[in-house]
């Protein structure tokens, strides 16, 4: 094969690849609709990355349910593809099978192929990334695909794809620009995931009417939190109870409890429910046990120059709803110290929102932007946090040097919360934070 090195494709490098990507459809040019991704998908054959597909979307909640499935199938035995988004330090990320990332020859060569069949389709960042993960997904002849959405559902590049089962976590305010300005209108575009006569799950307490509507319509057997399925928490254990695809009760006692939410383990339960095969209870629990997420309450820890070792609690909340759920798991795990947030967020989320919700667990505040045109500048938020703090937040010259500040301040009594983007927690990951166990 002959490589151009003129800026354009084709390339030899992933990170040519990328920079191109970025350059001409930067992933912050969002374009919803499918008209495109469907044309080069069934021009390349790549409608179907795997014999089964489950797809999951929701405001909240997609990555952990995205998690605990990966693990649970992959302890059944199963070869499994997942495609997920944004990623944290690298373009990989957002494309696994049996939790390996995908390689730069794989990708590359997947670009190769995406590039070469989009016979005059332009595709945005997000509809490439998708096309890439079911390439890599056929290549590999994963047995389950899961496919995370990105932004709504209705028109999001994942829905390309026919999934077998529909998953929604949760609903709540978030990218009303694009999704409406209810919590009815923008749970009607997540319903858009949904298929005829295929089993629709939904995770949230309650139900959104336009969900119901739809799987109505679709004549979608719908299975609902605290209504097809339920859970039960114990003090050290947990039990599930859910319908099969047959339509059979079944249950779960003494669970282990998940490093991730509970609430996300127990949609991911009833999900599996529909595959082919049953999974064993023995892959249920080692899945539970295994399964954890970067971002989502996790816990480092550093020593700062005085020696003293300070707990960080990183978790990439960014909207009221995601920073309530966070606020009360603070809440229930306390510090006999101070919480000092770190936090910055982009301009188009609910910023007043999400401090609002964490404003009873946090006592000092220091505000940091980061390298996106969609960050919220520093200053501005400075002013909302001052709104919902009895002390002036700290403004800080960049992430990284925001961190640092808070871990000079603190000690073993202490923790640092860092909240609000993924590119937050990435900036501190990729500093070389000391992982360790979040439960």
């Amino acid at each position: 094969m002959t490589y151009q090195q003129n800026g354009q494709p084709p390339f030899e490098q992933l990170s040519d690849w990328l920079d191109w990507l970025e350059n001409t459809r930067p992933e912050h040019e969002m374009e919803l609709g499918l008209d495109s991704i469907r044309k080069v998908a069934e021009r390349l054959d790549l409608t179907k990355p795997a014999p089964f597909v489950i797809t999951v979307g929701g405001t909240n909640g997609k990555g952990s349910t995205v998690a605990i499935l990966e693990s649970i199938l992959s302890a059944a035995g199963y070869k499994v593809g997942v495609y997920t988004s944004p990623h944290l330090h690298r373009f990989n990320e957002r494309i696994k099978v049996n939790g390996v990332e995908a390689s730069d020859e794989s990708l590359c060569a997947s670009f190769q192929k995406v590039n070469d069949g989009l016979g005059g389709d332009w595709l945005s960042y997000f509809e490439f990334a998708v096309l890439l993960a079911v390439d890599v997904f056929q290549k590999e002849k994963v047995d389950i695909a899961l496919m995370e959405v990105g932004l709504g559902g209705r028109l999001d590049a994942t829905n390309v794809i026919e999934p077998d089962v529909s998953v929604i976590t949760t609903v709540g305010l978030d990218h009303q620009d694009w999704l409406g300005y209810s919590i009815e209108a923008i749970a009607k575009e997540k319903a858009g995931i949904f298929r005829s006569e295929k089993p629709a799950i939904f995770g949230g307490v309650e139900t959104p009417g336009s969900i119901v509507d739809q799987a109505v319509r679709l004549e979608s057997a719908l299975y609902r939190r605290d209504k097809e399925f339920e859970l039960k928490e114990e003090s050290r254990t947990w039990s599930w109870k859910g319908l099969n695809k047959t339509g059979e009760c079944i249950e779960y006692v003494d669970l282990p409890m998940p490093a991730l939410v509970i609430d996300n383990a127990a949609t991911a339960l009833q999900a599996i429910q529909f595959l082919p095969d049953a999974v064993s209870r023995d892959a249920i629990v080692e899945g539970l046990k295994i399964s954890s997420l970067p971002g989502r309450y996790e816990k480092v820890m550093e020593i700062n120059k005085r020696g003293k070792k300070v707990q960080a609690i990183l978790d990439v909340a960014h909207n009221p709803q995601a920073a309530t759920k966070l606020a009360e798991r603070l809440k229930a795990d306390p510090v006999s110290g101070k919480t000092r947030a770190l936090i910055g967020i982009y301009k188009d989320k609910d910023y007043h929102g999400v401090i609002e919700s964490l404003s009873e667990v946090v006592d000092e505040w220091v505000v940091a932007d980061f390298d996106s045109p969609r960050a919220l500048d520093k200053t501005v938020l400075s002013e909302a946090v001052a709104r919902y703090s009895e002390l002036l937040p700290v403004i800080a010259e960049n992430v990284e040097l925001g961190f640092q500040q808070l871990k000079e301040v603190s000690t073993s009594r202490d923790r640092v919360l860092v909240v609000g983007s993924f590119l937050m927690v990435g900036a501190i990951l990729c500093g070389g934070a000391e992982v360790s166990p979040s439960n």
